[in-house]
């Protein structure tokens, strides 16, 4: 028997194993033309929750920050040198004061001897000038006398040199008496204001040179407070003066009735923004005391807008972007202007061409424009 070569017989093995793999491949073909075709997968518009957002007419209420400042600040310094002899039990930090109320008395032995001096002196320049304007008659009495009509070729003769000198020297001495007795005075150091005490700098039995620290005083008429304010903030302000502001205490939320006390007529140099001065009345004597140092936020009424948009704050992405469902239910988005904001709202302009939006209540990142949605109408919050 003769054996086939082996390169035949792999050969006919090949053959027969692709017979085989395009008899199955075919089937499996077939099979698959003959499958039903799967059902198509539909997208589902997720629900958005929007807001009926349409121009409406609201009154603006203008917002800033600003620290409490006594309407007055001094540091008193002594205005005449020695001993402190006494103070006023009064003189003493956190203690409320009256104008002119005496805090501490300077030992005042040589200012009481330079006011004696003075009245002397000035007492002998009155006695002077008075002899010298009665001089200055007689020579004039005596000159009409004479018969002589022409005027004296010399001041001399009727004593006017003499008369100016007494003058001035009596005129000098009265000026040398105020200031005797300013500087007496000066001795019994007092607040020229009502005010509160911040700092004692001085104690019993100490001396005093013209110029040492004293005391810091605040004045406790009213507290001031300075607020910075954009430029779209300053169209939103009525040109009036207005006494509804309210401030808060940013710390505590405790409330104060103020009013705007001035408008400041230049820029700051740091910020390059225009301030506006809110005063209270009084501060220590509000039911809760507002002391100077208070860091709070203040909102002032403005004016009565028309066609203005209120939405939440919420509905503002961090981008500054509104959300809103078109009429095809398809998201859009829009960089909004804010007129102003109040609490949990913002308060912004029209979109061009648009009276009324379903704004979206509160936009995800994920958001993107021509997205379908099925909005969900909600109240405003």
């Amino acid at each position: 028997m003769k054996i086939a070569p082996i390169p035949v017989v792999v050969t006919l093995a090949g053959i027969v194993c692709i017979g085989l793999a395009i008899a199955y491949n075919g089937h499996k073909l077939e099979q698959r033309a003959n499958a039903p075709k799967p059902e198509p997968i539909i997208a589902i518009a997720p629900n958005v929750s929007v807001i009926n957002a349409v121009p409406n007419t609201y009154q603006a209420y203008v917002s800033g920050h600003g620290a409490a400042k006594a309407h007055w600040a001094l540091n008193l310094t002594a205005q005449v040198q020695g001993e402190v002899l006494s103070m006023s039990e009064q003189f003493a930090t956190g203690q409320l004061i009256k104008k002119g109320h005496v805090i501490a008395q300077i030992d005042n032995t040589e200012y009481l001897q330079a006011v004696a001096s003075a009245k002397a002196t000035l007492a002998e320049a009155q006695y002077t000038l008075q002899e010298e304007q009665d001089l200055a008659d007689q020579a004039k009495r005596e000159w009409q006398r004479s018969g002589i009509t022409q005027q004296p070729s010399s001041p001399l003769v009727f004593r006017t040199l003499q008369l100016e000198a007494a003058q001035a020297s009596a005129d000098n001495a009265k000026y040398a008496l105020q200031t005797a007795q300013r500087d007496e005075k000066n001795s019994h150091i007092s607040a020229p204001f009502d005010a509160v005490i911040l700092t004692r700098d001085i104690d019993l039995g100490a001396y005093v040179s013209v110029g040492d620290a004293i005391a810091t005083l605040n004045s406790t008429d009213k507290v001031e407070i300075s607020v910075p304010l954009s430029l779209n903030q300053w169209q939103n302000l009525v040109d009036k003066s207005t006494s509804d502001v309210l401030l808060r205490d940013v710390t505590t939320g405790t409330q104060w009735r103020g009013y705007i006390d001035r408008f400041e007529q230049h820029l700051d140099d740091s910020s390059r923004q225009r301030s506006v001065v809110v005063a209270v009345d009084q501060p220590f004597s509000q039911p809760t005391p507002l002391l100077p140092g208070t860091y709070l936020a203040v909102e002032i009424p403005g004016k009565t807008l028309e066609q203005v948009i209120k939405l939440p704050a919420s509905a503002v992405s961090q981008d500054g972007l509104i959300w809103y469902v078109n009429e095809k239910n398809r998201l859009a988005s829009s960089v909004v202007n804010k007129v102003f904001e109040r609490g949990d709202y913002i308060y912004i302009s029209p979109l061009a061409g648009q009276n009324s939006l379903q704004v979206v209540a509160r936009p995800l990142v994920s958001y993107l424009n021509e997205m379908q949605v099925n909005p969900v109408v909600e109240e405003m919050p």
